[in-house]
């Protein structure tokens, strides 16, 4: 069954592959790209749009315009806008130093200790020899490293966890994923003594042990759902719209009808399978992005942010 899910540099990493393969070729059909990169129609033309939308910040000129007439008819073909991608675009010192802070961030997660590309770059735009921000290791991330390779090796762990109520208690557990849900992380797995998928803080993890043991089958065949606040049966189109520094948004949701202002603020049109889930996406851009429509959508999302403001901090199934 073809890929349905990208996160954002995923789909552009697509969007760049589908470029140079029709630049190449000529014209193709959206059913012809989809049995070849192994994504489903929908993802291949959500990244095609992606890319049409895609500009030279510094020139605000268009890299590929697309025809949209062709592609209503499933079919896809660019042609190359005004900005020449043959080199780098110029970096102000704002966007230098918080490039370098970022980089820092990343070097000091253990999983990129010893990662030679990132070291290149830091070397590159003049971070590296002595970090703009000094960060330590805090003990969510402490845990992190164990269940990451747990994770990546398939292996049982058995967990020290206290819940919700104080109590403590042993979990054998087969660690599936790692969440960042409102500024803490969660360990998504399946629960030996629960016999089902659930949730666990890592801030109330005391102790981890990585076993030896794979993860059973009724782990591996769990599924993970992708939201943590429920769900609804149908998608609902919602439009919004987002600040310049905010239009990343439309890269999280199956988006359509995206128009552009002259101050750089996109609005158009995203469907949406979780209007809880939206509150969450939105929150996160601190009132850069505001919902249009549906009353129901701006509903929910105003729903969210007094939650968030209570205090609300796990998801459902959390232990």
């Amino acid at each position: 069954m073809p890929k349905q899910e990208l996160d954002s540099e995923e789909l552009f990493n697509l969007a760049l592959s589908i470029v140079g393969l029709v630049l190449r070729d000529g014209p193709m059909q959206v059913k012809e790209l989809s049995e070849h990169f192994g994504f489903s129609e929908k993802t291949i033309v959500k990244a095609v749009k992606t890319i049409a939308n895609s500009e030279d910040i510094g020139r605000f000129e268009t890299h590929f315009y697309v025809d949209e007439e062709l592609l209503d008819e499933g079919e896809v073909d660019f042609s190359a806008g005004r900005s020449a991608l043959s080199e780098p675009p110029v970096l102000s010192k704002r966007q230098t130093t918080s490039l370098a802070a970022g980089l820092d961030f990343l070097a000091a997660l253990p999983q990129f200790s010893q990662n030679s590309a990132l070291a290149q770059v830091r070397e590159i735009i003049g971070s590296g020899t002595e970090p703009i921000t000094d960060l330590g290791l805090n003990e969510d991330q402490q845990r992190l490293e164990p269940l990451r390779s747990a994770i990546l090796n398939k292996q049982q762990i058995v967990a020290q966890y206290v819940n919700q109520l104080g109590q403590k208690s042993s979990r054998a557990i087969d660690p599936l994923r790692i969440d960042f849900i409102g500024r803490r992380h969660y360990l998504r797995g399946w629960c030996h003594l629960k016999q089902e998928l659930r949730s666990f803080r890592l801030d109330r993890i005391i102790d981890i042990e990585v076993t030896d043991q794979e993860i059973t089958k009724q782990g591996s065949s769990a599924t993970i759902p992708e939201e943590v606040f429920g769900a609804l049966s149908t998608e609902l189109t919602v439009e919004i719209t987002a600040s310049s520094e905010a239009s990343e948004i439309f890269w999280n949701f199956p988006s359509f009808d995206l128009k552009k202002d002259a101050n750089g603020s996109t609005t158009g049109k995203i469907q949406v399978g979780n209007l809880q889930a939206l509150g969450r996406h939105v929150s996160r851009y601190g009132g850069e992005v505001v919902v249009l429509a549906p009353q129901s959508a701006r509903e929910a999302v105003s729903e969210f942010a007094k939650l968030a403001m209570t205090g609300y901090d796990g998801p459902g199934d959390e232990d």
